[in-house]
């Protein structure tokens, strides 16, 4: 069984400003801590204004059930309207190689 990674890349749908992105932040950490199988999600935006939301799952099946439930999430109707849906690509693909560095606080 091999982990999963969905990769989401999208853009801002027009006059949304990444603040109010970013402010969804807390009700998708409620939903995604409460779902079967989340390891690991990051959110990111890099200097031309694409944005990549990486979530790790368990499994393909995790990921999948995942999915199927933020469709129908309160998660789901905040983030929805700020995006631009034309711009959207999502990915599903397995991880070949991981490796996770511990690192002690300073």
């Amino acid at each position: 069984m091999n982990t999963s990674i969905e990769l989401v890349t999208f853009k801002l749908a027009e006059g949304v400003k990444p603040e109010q992105l970013v402010a969804t932040n807390d009700a998708m950490q409620a939903f995604l801590t409460q779902q079967p199988g989340f390891i690991y999600r990051s959110l990111s935006q890099d200097e031309d204004g694409q944005w990549f939301d990486i979530v790790y799952w368990l499994d393909q099946t995790s990921a999948k059930t995942g999915g199927e439930a933020f469709m129908r999430s309160a998660a789901c109707a905040a983030l929805m309207p700020l995006i631009d849906g034309p711009s959207v690509v999502m990915r599903h693909m397995d991880a070949l190689s991981e490796i996770l560095v511990k690192r002690d606080a300073a």
